[in-house]
């Protein structure tokens, strides 16, 4: 085994160390939780023994993280990458779509490059799609109502801007949370049209 798969083995064990004391387990009830051996953990994290797809699989639902959260397959810690994502949405003030648009480009270029970018990317795609399942058919409503002039378009097109200001103020609180370096779902209401 080389220098540097221990390196990474031993960086892996920290990484799940840390994490577990964050959520306050202790490793037996991580192991319990993983479905695991106890002595396997320890293995783990001391740097001894390298999980398995599975295990490691385990560990991290038991955790409730991504994969790549501890174990990063060498992407960088890019956080403007991150923000990039974020802020991208708003190309919905400049063109239809493209608060989808331009967030799916950078999730599939970025993903295996950069860490956070695929849950973060699945959690503002999800979050796009559903205000975009929302707004599009709002504003064909609105239009269809003002040309008939039916009552309620006021109500409609005021509904219509409160979404607008609540996707522009999600990108730009979300962008400023990762800026700060906290990395989490920011986009708690949203179909899960996108399985992570």
């Amino acid at each position: 085994m080389d220098i540097n798969h221990l390196g990474n083995m031993a960086q892996l064990g920290k990484k799940i160390i840390e994490i577990r004391k964050r959520k306050w387990l202790s490793q037996e009830e991580l192991s319990d939780e993983a479905g695991i051996n106890l002595r396997t953990l320890q293995r783990i994290e001391k740097g001894d023994s390298e999980p398995r797809g599975h295990t490691l699989k385990s560990i991290c639902q038991a955790l409730d993280v991504a994969i790549e959260e501890v174990y990063d397959y060498n992407k960088e810690n890019d956080r403007s990458i991150l923000i990039l994502q974020h802020l991208s949405v708003l190309a919905f003030l400049l063109m239809p779509l493209g608060n989808i648009i331009f967030p799916l480009i950078i999730w599939i270029t970025q993903k295996r490059k950069v860490l956070h970018v695929q849950e973060q990317g699945i959690d503002v795609l999800n979050f796009q799609l559903t205000w975009s399942l929302l707004t599009y058919p709002l504003m064909v409503i609105a239009f269809f109502i003002k040309v008939m002039h039916y009552p309620g378009f006021m109500t409609l097109f005021v509904i219509y801007l409160i979404l607008h200001v609540v996707n522009l103020l999600y990108a730009i609180v979300s962008s400023v949370i990762i800026s700060k370096g906290a990395v989490c779902n920011l986009y708690p209401v949203a179909f899960r049209l996108i399985k992570k």
